[in-house]
């Protein structure tokens, strides 16, 4: 008689498919979790970057504009 409890075939064990897919829940709900960090962080960056704009002289604001262009590039070119 044929053991479907062991290897290989326990991959027919109703158990194993149940721990498996209980692992596949656990990590697509860590991936969601860290996304939604990933775009809270990101709000974030941009209302830093809006809070800061706004306390920079008219007369420095071209300087401005051209730094935060320069990095946007320098970032894309890492993509």
């Amino acid at each position: 008689m044929m053991n479907y409890t062991d290897y290989p075939y326990n991959i027919f064990n109703q158990n194993s498919l149940l721990n498996y897919g209980k692992q596949n829940i656990n990590d697509y709900q860590q991936y969601h979790v860290e996304q939604q960090k990933n775009i809270v962080e990101m709000r974030k960056a941009i209302r830093d970057y809006c809070e800061a704009a706004r306390k920079v002289s008219p007369e420095y604001q071209q300087i401005a504009i051209d730094q935060c262009l320069q990095e946007i590039l320098i970032q894309a070119n890492k993509s």
